[in-house]
């Protein structure tokens, strides 16, 4: 009856600890972490960038979503069968559609049906303000920046002291051999241990045993050991690279800071240059619309010019082919845009569904007043993924000493103190001073065959190599980066000028067109329609060179590695 009690008390108690532990203690252990981490990121931001910027990855309850698929061999299995909706066939067209009642496409500004609810205005800020807290590539970044994190307080809680506990019990049943039928032992162990800096390891570890006669309730012995010990390398394996993997952590959490500070700020170039293709899809629209009104105004005319003899019916034709292609202008603008815009929300983590329209803003947006020269040391300097690229060398040379140490002889020194308790009395504390035993070594090791070490030395100094070839060639793309700006820059106002021109000279050349056709002294139609169609080319041309301009400036901030960005996605220089 006792052994069954004591069974029932232990499963009992094993099950409390299951539950305790898969439940709110899963909890504080994702909070830990997240306290921690954050803690290390913050400092390091400030310390690489003199700034702090909003990382975390929002909160985590642990909660996982099993389904029954996960341990299915064949998991979401689907036939071959096509569903009944996509047997059906549209009817086919009937007669083709007349010009006169073309032009309405049944689709809003944004491409959406006019039935559908209305739209909201979304300006570049919201856009921007709305990726930085929901765009899932941005999301990926903070966590990348998240486990370098907890892969550095890993590295950092392996150079602390390491404390273990141990405990282990064992039934034995001996039959007719001992003196007892059966016994139960139990151990319990303690043990630290310390990693040295410059290598080797000091530990220490009591044991504690205890054996009972479970038969007739006694205890038939019980002892306790210490033991302290000691590891320390002389050659190979002593020095700074004993700490390499601490170095390394440390520095990749530093890589992981810029890394993500880049992202932030790839994002709003991003961003912005994917709105203002939606800006410029949208004076596409505009410009059709105008091109289209105009078209069927036109064709009216032509048709009464033809009806008193004014026009050959030919000239008509030209007009209502003018109006079928801006037709499909209009509408193959409006899919571009819908389909944009459906993109766009993908790219900043907003569900398609969302109804939204992209507008205009005031932008403080303007190239700054510096020289090509200035521009270039400004990025030399500030360009965080050159940063990265230089201090990459620094991590080769590093392994090239690694890789020079290693060729040393293997010389540790070892020594260790054991105590153990008096073996006469059953009290694991009763030491005994005069049984402390004592020990001390010294060994050598020299290699004979070094051909591993020699070719992992020569390819350290491969890699150390290439990193300074990666870093010369990382600064020189660096000055083409900013020169192509500027470059970028200077072409979109040249385009810009030009368009502005050939849209004042096509609206004249409409203009005198229509006033000579009203007059009657022009005979075909021609010259109008070719001034519609340039200026309708001209005002896309624009648009698309403005788009260009203005993303120019921002690459060109980027790449000069003055763009600053706040945790709503705004730019200040």
């Amino acid at each position: 009856m006792t052994k069954s009690r004591n069974i029932r008390y232990v499963v009992a108690l094993l099950s409390t600890l299951v539950l305790w532990n898969g439940g709110c203690h899963q909890q504080h252990y994702i909070d830990s972490a997240d306290g921690i981490a954050n803690r290390i990121i913050r400092q390091r931001q400030q310390e690489a960038l003199g700034t702090n910027s909003d990382f975390e990855i929002g909160p985590e309850d642990g909660h996982i979503k099993r389904t029954s698929d996960a341990y299915s061999f064949v998991p979401h299995p689907i036939d071959s069968s096509v569903p009944d909706s996509f047997k059906r066939r549209q009817k086919e067209e009937g007669a083709e559609q007349q010009p006169d009642n073309v032009g309405s496409t049944g689709l809003s500004h944004s491409g959406q049906s006019e039935a559908d609810s209305p739209l909201r205005p979304f300006t570049l800020s919201d856009a921007l303000a709305y990726a930085f807290h929901h765009a899932r590539d941005f999301q990926t970044h903070k966590e990348t920046l998240y486990l370098n994190a907890l892969g550095l307080m890993t590295e950092r809680q392996l150079w602390t002291p390491q404390v273990v506990g141990r405990v282990s019990a064992e039934y034995a049943n001996y039959g007719q051999v001992g003196d007892f039928d059966h016994a139960m032992t139990a151990v319990a162990e303690l043990s630290a241990s310390q990693r040295l800096p410059y290598g080797g390891e000091v530990a220490a570890r009591v044991v504690n045993t205890l054996m009972r006669d479970i038969g007739h309730h006694t205890t038939s012995g019980e002892s306790g050991t210490t033991i302290l010990s000691a590891n320390i390398p002389l050659l190979r394996g002593s020095g700074r690279v004993a700490y390499e993997s601490r170095y390394q952590a440390e520095r990749d959490l530093i890589y992981a800071v810029r890394d993500f500070e880049a992202a932030r700020r790839n994002l709003i170039v991003s961003v912005a240059g994917d709105f203002f293709d939606l800006l410029a899809t949208k004076t596409q629209i505009d410009s059709a619309k105008t091109a289209l009104e105009s078209a069927q105004a036109d064709l009216i005319r032509s048709k009464a010019y033809v009806d008193v003899d004014r026009m050959l019916q030919v000239e008509a034709d030209r007009s209502s082919v003018q109006v079928l292609d801006t037709t499909n202008a209009l509408a193959s603008a409006k899919v571009r845009y819908e389909t944009a815009l459906d993109r766009f929300k993908i790219r900043i983590g907003m569900p398609t569904t969302e109804p939204i329209d992209a507008v205009e803003e005031e932008l403080n947006l303007a190239m700054p007043d510096v020289t090509e020269d200035e521009a270039t040391e400004a990025a030399l300097r500030y360009r965080l993924d050159l940063l990265n690229a230089r201090d990459y060398i620094d991590d080769a040379n590093r392994a090239v000493e690694i890789a020079k140490n290693n060729f040393l002889p293997q010389l540790d020194v070892s020594g260790s103190v054991t105590m153990v308790t008096d073996p006469n009395q059953k009290n694991s504390t009763a030491y005994n001073t005069e049984r402390t035993t004592w020990r001390s070594m010294v060994e050598m090791e020299l290699p004979l065959d070094q051909r591993q070490e020699r070719n992992e030395y020569r390819s350290t100094l491969i890699n150390l190599r290439r990193a300074e070839r990666n870093y010369e060639e990382f600064e020189d793309n660096v000055r083409i980066d900013v020169r192509r700006a500027i470059r970028n820059i200077e072409l979109a106002k040249v385009s810009m000028e030009i368009q502005q021109k050939n849209i004042t000279i096509n609206t004249i050349r409409e203009d005198r067109a229509r006033t000579l056709m009203d007059r009657g002294l022009l005979s075909s139609n021609r010259d109008m329609i070719e001034a519609q169609q340039a200026l309708q080319a001209s005002k896309n041309q624009y648009a698309t060179a403005l788009a260009g301009y203005r993303l120019a400036i921002l690459t060109f901030l980027r790449d000069s590695g003055v763009l600053r960005v706040d945790d709503n996605g705004h730019w200040t220089k």
